[in-house]
């Protein structure tokens, strides 16, 4: 049975205090938290918090620049080189105080102009971090999002994002899998995971349409966390939806004693 972590981003919303998610997590018997990025919040005090509560953070996404404004990382940016690289090693730093092994570089929205050169800048920044991120004992993750959500988004499938990584080639660096996007953007979850299952760091879901929680819309969730098992994947499963109700309703597939 697959592993899972509770996305602090998208669950409980009807807590502000983004604090306080870390004890709601905890409460309902997760171990493992993950959260879009953690450069907004004090290091020392996530710190405390998962050593106090027992919890693991696996994984959040180096600065990905104003994400109010529009942006969604660097990483497949020309001209971005020093941004990408100053925030990715500021992120294996906190990494490294947080316990966290994997942070997931965001590519970017990519001008027309500019997209014919996007996977080739990606590559070359990557190949300049992952040894970095290897001495750490992190690894990068390359995510694709759909273009319907996101336009423009620098890896807008899930083999766009896979050629990537295996033009990189290296073992720090690998593929975000976030069944959400891979269907959004017209895929077949279990088909793409065949296929690519040996690029895979970390697996992500949400159901499709809605981003809710498994159930509420029509991807083959009982089938995809079987194959999972089947593949042998040892990562954990994040919670990446909206939930549709409460955070406890959009819990409710998922039996407390399979959250540990």
């Amino acid at each position: 049975m697959p592993r899972y972590s509770a996305n602090l981003t998208m669950l409980w919303p009807e807590l502000d205090d983004p604090f306080a998610r870390f004890r709601a997590a905890a409460e309902a018997g997760f171990t493992r938290v993950e959260r879009l990025v953690i450069h907004d919040l004090d290091a020392r005090r996530v710190q405390e918090l998962l050593g106090e509560l027992g919890l693991s953070l696996i994984l959040f996404d180096p600065y990905p620049g104003d994400w109010a404004a529009g942006d969604r990382g660097f990483l497949a940016l020309p001209g971005r080189r020093h941004e990408v690289r100053e925030t990715v090693l500021e992120a294996i730093e906190t990494a490294g105080r947080l316990g966290t092994r994997l942070l997931n570089v965001l590519g970017g929205i990519v001008p027309e102009e500019h997209r014919a050169a996007a996977a080739g800048v990606a590559v070359e920044n990557l190949r300049a971090l992952a040894p970095a991120a290897q001495a750490a004992g992190i690894t990068l993750l390359v995510e694709p999002l759909n273009a319907v959500d996101v336009p423009g988004y620098a890896f807008a499938s899930l083999p766009a994002a896979a050629d990537v990584v295996r033009a990189v080639d290296h073992p720090a660096v690998r593929l975000q899998f976030d069944a959400y996007h891979a269907a959004r953007a017209g895929g077949d979850i279990l088909q793409l995971l065949r296929e690519d299952f040996d690029l895979v760091g970390h697996v992500q879901i949400g159901d499709v349409p809605g981003r809710h929680q498994p159930g509420t819309g029509a991807l083959p969730f009982a089938e995809f966390l079987s194959l999972l098992d089947e593949l042998g994947y040892r990562g954990a499963v994040g919670l990446e939806y909206t939930p549709q109700g409460t955070t406890e309703e959009a819990l409710a597939w998922l039996p407390v004693a399979a959250r540990a």
